[in-house]
C-alpha cells in the first residue's frame, strides 16, 4: 500500500499528456489520392501525342524518300525519253534554228531535261528572249520562244551602221538601212525607229562597239537607259530620240521638235519637273530647253503662234531668246549634236544659268 505522500510526489513528477491529433500526409488524403492519377493521365496523353508526331514524321520522310528514288529511277529510264520536239517559228528565228540551237542530248527524258542549259543554248541567238517548255507525256517536248523586243536603234559613230538594242540592254544585230537622195543616215534611222516603235540614239562615241548577244556596258548607253527608266511614262512617250556624245552632253528630242539638253544622268526627277513646268507654261512656243542644272534652266522660244506638232524630223524655224532679242536658228530635232545645240542655245537665251 502506497503512502499518500509517495503518490503525491509521483503525480508531481509526471507531465500531463496531450491529446494525439493525426494529420494526413501529403498524397495520402482523398485529395492526394485523386491528384496522382490525374498527373499520370496528362503525362500519358503528352507522351502518346509526341510518339504520334514522331511516327508521322518518319512516315513522311519514308514516303518522300520513296518518291525521290522513284523519280530518279524514272528520270533515267527510256519510258519518257524525248523522241519528238515541237517548236514554233518567230519573226527572226526559224523552227529549224530553235531545234538546232537547243541541242538536246540524245537519251534526255522529259524528267531530267536541263532547262537552264537548253535556254542558254537558245539564247546564243540574241533574238531569243524568254523560253518556256511544255512536256507532253510520254515523249514530246514543246519549246516556246518569245523574241526579245527592240527598245532602241543606235547609230554608230561611223555614221553608216545602225544596231538594234533589245530589252535588258542586249545588243541584237545591225540593221540594214538605205537612204534616198539628200537623206542622212540619222533621218533614215529615225524613220525606221518610229516604224519599229523604238527609240533612236545618235552621236554615240567611237568607244561604243556592240557584240551580238552581249549586254551594253557603255556609260552613255546606260545613262540614256537611266533617263528612260526614271522619267515618267508621260514624258518618255513624247521622246523620239537621244543624242549621246558624252555623259555630260546627253540631250533628247520630243515629238513636237523641242530639243532638251539633259546633261549627265543625275537629278533626273528634278529635271523632269522643270521640263514639265516650262512645257506647260510655253506650250507650242518652244524649240529648246536646257536643264543640265535644274535650278537654273534656260529655254528658247519661237516668235510665231502658228506652230503644230511635229515628228522629230528637221524643222527650220526662226526663234527668239527669252530676253526678247531675236536670233535665227535651225532645230535639228532628231539628230542634232548636243554640244553644238547647247552652245547655240546658250548664246541665244538664258534665264540665269
Amino acid at each position: 500500500m502506497r503512502s499518500p505522500r509517495r503518490e503525491a510526489s509521483s503525480r508531481k513528477g509526471t507531465k500531463p499528456s496531450l491529446p494525439f491529433i493525426s494529420l494526413p500526409r501529403p498524397g495520402r488524403g482523398e485529395e492526394g489520392k485523386q491528384s496522382a492519377p490525374r498527373r499520370s493521365a496528362r503525362q500519358d496523353k503528352g507522351g502518346n501525342a509526341a510518339r504520334r508526331i514522331i511516327v508521322a514524321c518518319i512516315a513522311v520522310a519514308i514516303a518522300l524518300l520513296v518518291a525521290l528514288v522513284g523519280f530518279l529511277v524514272l528520270s533515267y529510264t527510256p519510258v519518257f525519253s524525248i523522241t519528238s520536239i515541237e517548236t514554233t517559228a518567230t519573226e527572226h528565228v526559224s523552227k529549224e534554228d530553235i531545234a538546232k540551237l537547243a541541242a538536246i542530248p540524245e537519251g534526255t527524258t522529259l524528267l531530267n531535261l536541263d532547262e537552264a542549259k537548253i535556254t542558254s543554248n537558245l539564247q546564243k541567238n540574241p533574238w531569243v528572249g524568254q523560253v518556256t517548255y511544255v512536256r507532253e507525256f510520254p515523249n514530246t517536248l514543246r519549246i516556246e520562244v518569245t523574241e526579245r523586243s527592240v527598245e532602241s536603234l543606235v547609230v554608230m559613230s561611223s555614221g553608216s551602221v545602225v544596231w538594234c538594242l533589245g530589252d535588258g540592254g542586249v545588243w541584237i544585230e545591225p540593221v540594214s538601212l538605205t537612204t534616198s537622195d539628200g537623206e542622212s543616215i540619222d533621218d533614215a534611222a529615225l524613220a525606221k525607229a518610229q516604224e519599229m516603235g523604238a527609240l533612236l540614239i545618235t552621236d554615240v562615241p567611237a568607244t561604243v562597239s556592240p557584240v551580238a548577244g552581249s549586254t551594253a556596258s557603255d556609260s552613255v548607253i546606260q545613262a540614256v537607259e537611266t533617263y528612260q527608266s526614271t522619267f515618267s511614262d508621260a514624258l518618255t512617250s513624247q521622246i523620239v530620240s537621244y543624242s549621246a556624245q558624252s555623259l555630260d552632253s546627253i540631250s533628247c528630242t520630243l515629238k513636237s521638235g523641242v530639243e532638251i539638253s539633259l546633261g549627265s544622268a543625275t537629278d533626273v526627277s528634278a529635271k523632269e519637273e522643270v521640263i514639265e513646268q516650262i512645257l506647260s507654261q510655253y506650250s507650242g512656243k518652244l524649240t529648246y530647253i536646257n536643264v543640265r542644272v535644274p535650278s537654273k534652266p534656260t529655254y528658247r522660244m519661237i516668235d510665231s503662234d502658228n506652230v503644230g506638232e511635229g515628228t522629230g524630223a528637221l524643222v527650220g524655224t526662226s526663234s527668239s531668246s527669252t530676253d526678247g532679242s531675236d536670233s535665227s536658228a535651225t532645230d535639228s530635232a532628231a539628230t542634232a549634236s548636243a554640244a553644238s545645240a547647247d552652245s547655240s542655245a546658250d548664246s541665244a537665251a538664258s534665264t540665269g544659268q
